[in-house]
């Protein structure tokens, strides 16, 4: 019997509701996050359904209708049947994206799908260690330190805050700042100042963490995360680079925080989109590992 699916887009009222299933994501990547899928939505023209206790996403991916890998705690038999019936009453082939490692073995090995090329380097996520990134300790971290040190030095009455719903048009006003006067060229760069834009309003609302470090009174950086399970995910981190040394007291002040606070042992701070600058900057904290994200093939039959 032909098992019909009704995708409707992610929004700001809806989106919690499908966070409830992300707790049961298969891996530490950061597409099931409430910041990744709002802050992007229109980009990829996401849309969602909820199937016997199964998230299933549909979203426009490398100019075609992909599927994101279903979690829940539902059948992934009856899942992947739902979709395949609604690839076949829509003439589409079923692709997923975003696929981790983790769930190869089930597309590859339970459905008999195929990986048509690597995995983009640009769309990797950084992976650290939480431990790492809150203390910066040892020889390699040493270029960091000396950056921390000269801002403390600098600047020693310098606060770190986090942001609350009396502080945050102090931090919507900082990005609009930034995004005027530090923003790079780059399209997709402007693309995610003005997507973080969009989700700000809604941190509180959608429970997002977030801080930023002020000198004399002038919010010089700030960060928004999000925890699920053991993984912090960070969404946005943004610096004025004419105070030194303001990225790396983000890093450190946000990672040391959250990981107090909620006990943390490993921090995603995304992708580097193929930008040169970002990826020299994020490999320089030594992630513990990148975790690449895979398009795959399922076949079906047409009735």
């Amino acid at each position: 019997m032909l098992q019909t699916l009704s995708f409707e887009p992610i929004t700001a009222d809806n989106i919690c509701k499908t966070a409830e299933f992300f707790k049961y994501k298969i891996s530490r990547t950061s597409d099931y996050t409430i910041g990744a899928m709002y802050m992007w939505r229109e980009f990829y023209n996401t849309s969602y359904t909820i199937y016997d206790d199964m998230i299933l996403y549909k979203v426009r991916f490398l100019n075609r209708t992909s599927f994101t890998i279903p979690v829940g705690t539902g059948s992934m038999d009856r899942a992947m049947n739902a979709l395949k019936d609604y690839c076949r009453e829509h003439g589409i082939p079923l692709w997923f994206c975003t696929v981790p490692e983790e769930g190869l073995p089930i597309l590859l090995e339970e459905y008999q799908g195929t990986i048509p090329g690597m995995p983009s380097r640009d769309w990797a996520d950084y992976l650290y260690l939480a431990e790492d990134l809150a203390e910066m300790a040892g020889r390699r971290y040493s270029g960091q330190r000396n950056h921390i040190n000269k801002f403390k030095k600098l600047y020693p009455d310098y606060k770190y805050t986090r942001i609350t719903p009396e502080n945050l048009p102090r931090v919507i006003e900082f990005l609009k700042n930034y995004e005027q006067n530090h923003g790079k060229e780059a399209s997709l760069a402007q693309e995610e100042v003005r997507r973080s834009m969009e989700l700000l309003p809604y941190i509180h609302q959608f429970k997002l963490p977030g801080a930023f470090i002020e000198v004399d009174g002038v919010i010089v950086s700030m960060a928004i995360g999000e925890i699920i399970n053991d993984t912090m995910y960070c969404h946005i981190e943004k610096a004025n680079r004419d105070y030194p040394g303001s990225y790396q007291m983000i890093v450190k002040e946000f990672s040391s925080d959250m990981r107090n606070t909620y006990g943390i042992q490993y921090i995603n701070r995304e992708e580097d989109v193929g930008d040169e600058g970002l990826r020299t900057s994020k490999l320089s904290y030594h992630p513990h590992k990148l975790l690449d994200k895979y398009c795959v093939l399922v076949p079906y039959k047409n009735l």
